[in-house]
């Protein structure tokens, strides 16, 4: 075999091996933008819970306050 024919193997190996270096790196952005997206989407659920929570616990306290009769300042 040549010296050419060995380079040509050679820089083919190398194409092969930036192509699967490029095919995982894609993989791991997609997979990191996806696990993005779910913690925005938590975040959002939690902070739509988290406000319900406080309104019902402020009218919790705005019903005890009238059974004890403490007058809104």
């Amino acid at each position: 075999m040549s010296s050419l024919e060995k380079s040509v193997k050679r820089l083919a190996h190398a194409l092969d091996a930036l192509d699967a270096r490029l095919d995982d790196a894609l993989a791991e952005r997609r997979h990191s933008e996806e696990t993005v997206a779910a913690a925005r989407m938590t975040a959002r659920t939690a902070k739509t819970q988290a406000s319900a929570a406080a309104e019902d616990l402020s009218d919790a306290i705005r019903d005890l306050k009238a059974i004890i009769g403490v007058k809104e300042a």
